[in-house]
């Protein structure tokens, strides 16, 4: 009978395993446009492939960027607004066990429009970009999620060729190295790519005065970035030229090694945005919105130069996208078709192909992992 019942038990046990095991939960970060709307919180099921919206995180507007600490009990979002002290930053702390998630408090980021946020790798800080604001702000932040205003912000200064999108900075994403103390940070208004270092024990996080700034192909409007996971090699999305550029990483410098079109070119209408590297890194994926609204597959290869190898119709205006943990879906977010979509992925070939799975949100523009 004992024997029996631990069986029964054991049995159970893993029957909720397995059935965890097929489910990723993702935070939605969302344009709003009323009270209602703000973060939501989906779960999606990686062998049905269905969609879930599982709870709405309201009474914050246009949390377009969202980030988690590593342990997902503290969120912070930016508020993508624009104010005298700029934009905002959020936090709420997670409750597990009641799935519930409560304010914490605000700070404004000293600029407009934020859209990228990222925790430091202690946890200790919040880092801000701002979009229109030009400048990039650092914000402390205890163990319980409570946000201090910003005890650091460098404005940047310039401009590029594109009169009407680099009439000044724009910082569009920060992205920390994968094996040193620096950041990376995208100013599609100035077409250069920041290389800034760090210190956890400094009394300011950012060293302003060791920057090291590339500048890469004028026009171009570097816009989302990613380090593979030596940090040799990090690529970039050119918004307004769309195309990605393939960057080698060593000494504290990067070096462009290679362009690689998106589109037919010359474009009118740049709009390539988001960037994602597959586990194997052996494919990079990249979204284009504007005219086109498509996903490109990229195929990388040790030594030689990367080329495409399929590009495939998304809804419209793919902001931002993400591959599923098993990496056998992309998840599409559409900000101007209002839905997430999903395609299937052949961890092999890197190819996809459309599935019919689809969830309805209002404006969806960043994923994070939950």
């Amino acid at each position: 009978m004992k024997i029996t019942t631990r069986l029964t038990v054991l049995f159970s046990i893993l029957l909720i395993s397995c059935s965890t095991s097929k489910k990723q939960t993702f935070l939605i970060g969302t344009y709003t446009e009323n009270s209602g709307q703000g973060i939501n919180v989906v779960e999606f099921n990686t062998e049905s492939k269905i969609l879930l919206n599982q709870k709405v995180v309201n009474g914050i507007e246009n949390p377009s960027f969202v980030v988690t600490n590593k342990a997902k009990t503290i969120v912070v979002a930016v508020e993508e607004t624009a104010s005298a002290k700029g934009g905002k930053v959020t936090s709420f702390a997670y409750d597990s066990n009641a799935s519930s998630f409560t304010k914490i408090n605000s700070q404004f980021t000293l600029g407009d429009h934020p859209c990228t946020v990222a925790f430091s790798p202690n946890e200790n800080y919040v880092l801000v970009g701002n979009y229109s604001g030009g400048n990039l702000s650092v914000f402390p932040i205890d163990p319980k999620g409570n946000l201090s205003e910003a005890n650091q912000t460098i404005t940047f200064l310039g401009k590029s060729i594109n009169q009407e999108r680099q009439e000044k900075p724009h910082v569009h994403c920060i992205v920390f190295h994968p094996t040193e103390n620096k950041i990376a940070v995208a100013d599609l208004g100035r077409d250069v790519i920041d290389l800034i270092p760090f210190d956890e024990k400094a009394s300011l996080f950012l060293q302003k005065d060791k920057i090291v700034s590339t500048k890469v192909t004028a026009g171009s409007g570097p816009r989302h970035l990613v380090f593979n996971s030596k940090g040799t090699r990090l690529y970039a999305t050119f918004e307004l030229t769309n195309e990605v550029g393939v960057f080698y990483y060593s000494n504290n410098k990067l070096q462009l090694i290679q362009t690689i079109p998106l589109t037919k070119i010359p474009t009118k209408s740049g709009s390539a945005a988001e960037i994602r590297l597959s586990a194997d890194e052996q494919f990079l994926y990249t979204s284009v919105r504007g005219d086109d609204n498509q996903l490109v597959v990229i195929q990388l290869k040790e030594g030689k130069d990367a080329k495409v190898i399929q590009t495939i119709s998304t809804g419209k205006s793919p902001r931002n996208f993400i591959i599923s943990n098993d990496q056998k879906s992309v998840l599409v977010a559409n900000q101007y078709s209002n839905s997430i979509i999903v395609f299937d992925r052949n961890k092999k070939t890197g190819l996809l192909t459309p599935t019919a799975s689809e969830l309805t949100i209002n404006k969806p523009v960043y994923f994070y992992p939950f």
